[in-house]
């Protein structure tokens, strides 16, 4: 995992809370602006920014000269359409974030321009291309992808794992499954009300404590996509679930907002998954879709079942290509509930 994220897929950060949460885990968080517009941030946002914690990206030539290629070819090789392409409400798109030789491409999606001179496009056409965007400007500046809404880390797998699912995502018999790992209580669900200044100081004051928890958590996953042994599996989680339970709590230690019996907020990544590894973990023919606690504060569970496994790539290779979503919502947190990841990404296909 890199040390920056970029924030994906909207310009504005709205959730103050997310925002402190993200700081907390990573150096700088990264997000899209356009030269001429001037995000609308809330104070506490301003100030992460005048502390050089939120930083704006400035799309470069080659940004979109790559983009504008990988969007028309993914457009164009679809064997069908999505569902959550089809379209019946609208969207705004800022037309610096589209290279010219793209508009023939959108030309025919767009219904005229906003006052602001903003593209009214179909609102999945442009949140397909901001998946796109976004995956190709954190890979060619070594970030990470975050996001602090649970669809978009579900439908953005879709995108960044170049449409390696069929419409038959509930493949038990597949060789590997796309899958979200689950991490209960790293950050406190009250984040809220933390001043901004103590999160900033947190977070400085912990840099070996995060670079240490992101290390196991890369091992960790690394292992969970090369595994090809069921025997091995088990050992793969006998030995990381204690590795990486350490170094959470020694990050929250360092931090200091979250105690042992607090309830805090959950973070998820999504990781390629060897059928292998579901098989130590469920035994041959238990079911990848459910989700399986491995711990008392770590969750796996299966969102799609790859088309080809062979072509999928783990953290480590592909650092922007996963998705990494925090989330603080309380219907969730310490209720041993979760997001319905599977489901979202099943009904932006099929439904």
């Amino acid at each position: 995992m890199r040390d920056s994220i970029l924030y994906y897929p909207h310009i504005e950060i709205q959730n103050e809370k997310w925002l402190k949460s993200a700081i907390l885990l990573w150096d700088n968080v990264y997000r899209i602006v356009p030269a001429s517009y001037t995000p609308k941030d809330s104070d506490e946002v301003l100030r992460a920014c005048d502390n050089d914690l939120v930083r704006a990206v400035s799309l470069e030539k080659e940004d979109m000269r790559r983009i504008t290629q990988d969007f028309q070819d993914f457009l164009d090789g679809m064997q069908y359409k999505p569902a959550g392409l089809e379209y019946d409400e609208y969207a705004y798109l800022h037309p610096e974030k589209i290279d010219s030789t793209l508009y023939p491409t959108l030309e025919k999606y767009a219904q005229g321009e906003s006052d602001e001179g903003f593209l009214t496009l179909p609102r999945e056409v442009v949140r397909g291309y901001m998946f796109f965007l976004s995956t190709e400007v954190a890979k060619r500046r070594q970030l990470a992808r975050c996001t602090d809404d649970k669809y978009s880390f579900a439908v953005s797998s879709y995108f960044s794992e170049a449409a390696n699912f069929d419409d038959f995502l509930y493949d038990r018999e597949a060789e590997g499954f796309y899958s979200s790992l689950i991490l209960e209580n790293l950050l406190p669900l009250n984040v809220d009300s933390i001043p901004m200044s103590a999160v900033i100081k947190a977070s400085e004051n912990s840099k070996d404590e995060k670079a240490a928890f992101k290390l196991e958590l890369s091992k960790f996953s690394e292992q969970l996509y090369k595994c090809e042994s069921i025997d091995h599996g088990k050992t793969i989680f006998n030995d990381f679930r204690k590795d990486l339970e350490q170094a959470k709590q020694d990050l929250k230690a360092s931090q200091g907002f979250l105690n042992k019996d607090d309830v805090g907020s959950f973070f998820s990544v999504g990781v390629p998954t060897s059928a292998s590894v579901y098989g130590a973990l469920l035994g041959v023919g238990g079911d990848p879709f459910s989700l399986y606690s491995f711990s008392t504060s770590m969750v796996i569970g299966a969102i799609s079942a790859y088309t080809n496994y062979k072509n999928a790539k783990s953290l480590q290779e592909n650092p922007s290509g996963a998705a990494y979503l925090l989330s603080l919502e309380k219907e969730f947190a310490g209720t041993g509930r979760y997001p319905a990841f599977d489901r979202y990404l099943e009904e932006f296909i099929n439904d």
